[in-house]
């Protein structure tokens, strides 16, 4: 199984006109044939004019061919691309390997909280089982996947979560678990993008 994580930086203040073309155009034409969507996400802290979307493949030689088969579809080059691509500033693919199957949240109505750790050479096998199998009871019952990257930068592991959305950010992003669990193991990590996103309508994983 792969998992691919496309983020998009949109130019300011076009946030939700990229969002509501991708959920009336690439979504609904797209279906599970080019892939299969897992979650899609708006972002305002962290990465800020962000949107990340997490797709499903069976491999990396399959996810190749089915772009491939996309960007020869009349839909994707007429409709969709003429009128998201100047919206967008940055695109930025991650393939992953996920440790397990995902810990999906129980009740709806969730923000999700990533965090993107790039790890010391050599380390990152080792920080992707403390996430998964070491995090205090509360830390881990938020989780929802743990990854660890197999193209662009190999050091790489994602963890995300989800929170009830009466959570505040504060709540979030500034757990003393996380905190007390960077301090034991922060010698493993070099560099933590973290960001807080909210699932938009059409996101399967909400």
């Amino acid at each position: 199984m792969l998992h691919e994580l496309r983020f998009y930086e949109i130019a300011a203040g076009h946030l939700d006109d990229y969002i509501n073309h991708a959920g009336k155009v690439a979504v609904p034409f797209r279906g599970d044939d080019y892939g299969k969507l897992l979650g899609f996400w708006a972002c305002e802290i962290g990465a800020v004019n962000g949107v990340f979307n997490l797709w499903e493949h069976e491999s990396v030689t399959t996810r190749e061919v089915l772009r491939a088969k996309l960007q020869e579809q009349d839909v994707w080059r007429n409709e969709y691309l003429p009128h998201s691509q100047p919206l967008m500033r940055r695109q930025v693919s991650r393939l992953l390997t996920p440790l397990a199957e995902p810990n999906l949240p129980k009740l709806p109505d969730n923000l999700y909280h990533l965090r993107i750790f790039r790890t010391r050479a050599g380390k990152t096998a080792a920080f992707a089982r403390l996430l998964q199998d070491e995090l205090p009871a509360p830390l881990w019952g938020a989780t929802v996947a743990v990854w660890t990257g197999n193209s662009g930068d190999v050091n790489e592991v994602v963890h995300l979560s989800a929170h009830a959305a009466t959570q505040t950010p504060a709540q979030i992003m500034q757990s003393a678990e996380w905190r007390a669990f960077l301090k034991q193991h922060g010698t493993m990590v070099e560099d933590i993008q973290s960001s807080l996103m909210t699932p938009v309508a059409f996101s399967p994983w909400c």
